[in-house]
């Protein structure tokens, strides 16, 4: 089977590529290793400005609930930043039909999904690649897409992998309720909980209230320098996030722990997200905030500025590594000041996260801009100043005790 564009992995990355190519006429297979529709360890959160740059997720009606404010909690959970506004600043997807729909709409436009069948090897020559398939059959194409994740097997074959690059773990489970539950625990608002440094782990836990779902999770960052450190497990911790929850009345005295599920994350890109006929995109790429682990953005936006790339080099008949390093100097241009700055604040709050959400939980203007920052409704290249500004003026001004 022969394309223009094989893309290996087909969740929000690999979808949205495959969509922006067909649109062009091109000839896509999307390829994916588990059979559709399926689900995938994530909280479900889209900050604001994924709806924004991608309007037609909710002209489509994927969105089932948003949420219109959160809390950002200390360590010691002694201090508690609220903020709340009259536009959502999160939609909430439940991914398995979220994901599907996306896949749906690269299928609407000519796109052909190859799923429930792994990659086994990648060949790549002058003149194509070849791609072996977990059942015997192969798949050529001009171009090869990685958007398969962490682990990305594009990224290894192409030679852009770094084995030894920190990474995230997670532990999750969505729990359904009813709709008035949610309501009378979280309100019209659908507020959002963050627990920062939940018993002194680099990470944080998370609450995410859907329409009839609340997705509960722990996430914990490991790079290398504090990874023995790190050594926990995080499943005891995940347990003792949920009682702290029953505890504070967050959650149902009823809720069951119930059977959880995990994931890996990545914490920093790659060097180098281009190669001769190849393009690394999504998490395989390391496109994350490890502030939240919130990559849907990332994905999609990496998955329309490859697509773009790839079109105006199979229109100039130049599949070059040099051709395609245009990929990556466009997401650079367009959020790798973002990127930096989450993994620089990551540093920070390890130790400043207690003092951070005491200051901010005396101000409100001081707490909009670090949830809006942190969610992502907020840009970071225009409010990074803002935020340094309102922080020095808000720890001055309680120094004088005048808070």
């Amino acid at each position: 089977m022969d394309y223009d564009v094989a893309i290996v992995g087909a969740g929000p990355a690999g979808s949205t590529t495959a969509k922006f190519l067909a649109e062009k006429g091109l000839k896509i297979a999307l390829i994916d290793k588990s059979k559709f529709p399926r689900d995938k360890p994530c909280a479900g959160g889209l900050p604001s400005r994924v709806l924004k740059r991608f309007p037609y997720i909710m002209e489509n009606g994927l969105i089932e609930s948003y949420s219109y404010g959160g809390y950002a909690i200390s360590p010691s959970l002694k201090y508690k930043a609220k903020v709340q506004q009259k536009d959502p600043i999160v939609g909430m997807v439940l991914r398995k039909k979220f994901d599907m729909s996306l896949v749906q709409l690269a299928l609407n436009n000519g796109t052909n999904l190859i799923d429930g069948k792994a990659v086994e090897d990648i060949k790549i020559t002058e003149k194509k690649i070849k791609i072996n398939l977990s059942d015997k059959t192969s798949v050529e194409s001009k171009i090869i897409v990685g958007a398969d994740g962490v682990w990305s097997i594009v990224a290894k074959k192409a030679g852009l992998m770094n084995l030894n690059r920190p990474y995230g773990v997670c532990v999750f489970n969505e729990y359904e309720l009813g709709e008035d539950d949610i309501l009378n625990l979280f309100g019209k608002e659908r507020m959002c909980y963050l627990h920062l440094k939940f018993k002194d782990i680099f990470g944080y836990g998370w609450v995410f209230p859907k329409k009839q779902h609340v997705n509960i999770g722990i996430g914990m960052l490991i790079p290398k320098k504090y990874e023995k450190e790190q050594q926990k497990n995080i499943l005891n911790v995940y347990k003792d996030y949920f009682n702290i929850l029953k505890e504070h009345k967050v959650v149902p005295d009823n809720l069951e722990i119930g059977k959880c599920c995990g994931g890996a994350i990545p914490f920093v890109p790659l060097d180098k997200t281009y190669s001769d006929r190849v393009l690394i995109v999504g998490d395989a790429a390391g496109f994350i905030n490890p502030l939240t682990g919130e990559g849907i953005y990332f994905a999609m936006t990496s998955g329309e500025i490859a697509a773009k790339v790839i079109s105006d080099s199979l229109e100039a008949n130049d599949t070059s590594e040099n051709y395609l390093s245009k990929y990556q100097d466009l997401w650079k241009e367009d959020f790798g000041k973002d990127l930096k700055f989450y993994r620089a604040s990551t540093r920070y709050m390890k130790n400043s996260s207690e003092e951070v959400v005491r200051l901010a939980s005396k101000d409100k203007k001081l707490a909009s801009i670090i949830l809006g920052i942190i969610h992502g409704g907020l840009s970071v290249s225009k409010n990074q100043g803002k935020l340094v500004r309102r922080l020095a003026w808000v720890n001055f001004k309680d120094r004088l005790g005048i808070l």
